[in-house]
């Protein structure tokens, strides 16, 4: 499940191979997710990639950036389909910033997301068609009610797609998570 810091940022996490793998995702990222949204009957779907810096051990993602949509992508009320070439040149100008594509997200006109059957397969050939070293990918979903509730988050990986797991404890909203239950990336 989800856990909001002291600063509100969303984190995640999820065992994937036998590690625990924490997701958090910046406050900028969390602006660009609902500047997009769904909000009105004429909106159409949006989406884009997502970036992290991720520790050398790679068990902390800290989801500093989200790319999307761009005018290039082809877009309806119940349909997203991004610019492939675009996303390519994004993976390389963001990795020459030592952020690594770590995922895709989109919007539905839902108050609280669900995948649909095209949106779980789509991760998983993304997973095993590309050139990574990650335990999984990741798939964000924004819908028009405000996180935690609009917001769908999930692991694509050769073993299928893992939710995140669920919250030892929820801090009250005036409390910041121990130093040691989350360790922070850098949001250079």
């Amino acid at each position: 499940m989800c856990q909001l810091s002291k600063e509100k940022r969303m984190i995640y996490r999820f065992k994937i191979h036998n590690i625990i793998l924490t997701v958090e995702l910046s406050d900028s990222v969390l602006a660009h997710f609902n500047q997009h949204a769904q909000h009105s009957d004429a909106s159409p779907e949006a989406g884009g990639q997502l970036f992290a810096n991720i520790t050398e051990e790679g068990c902390h993602w800290f989801v500093s950036s989200a790319t999307g949509p761009r005018p290039s992508d082809h877009r309806s009320r119940f349909f997203f389909n991004p610019d492939r070439r675009i996303e390519r040149r994004e993976i390389k100008d963001e990795y020459e910033q030592g952020k690594h594509y770590v995922g895709d997200w989109h919007t539905h006109p839902q108050q609280s997301p669900q995948p649909s059957a095209s949106d779980t397969r789509s991760m998983g050939e993304i997973f095993e068609k590309s050139i990574h070293q990650l335990p999984g990918i990741l798939m964000i979903i924004v819908g028009t009610h405000p996180p935690p509730d609009g917001v769908w988050v999930s692991m694509h990986s050769s073993l299928g797609m893992a939710l995140p797991l669920p919250s030892l404890s929820v801090p009250d909203s005036n409390q910041a998570l121990p130093k040691t239950e989350v360790p922070r990336a850098s949001e250079n």
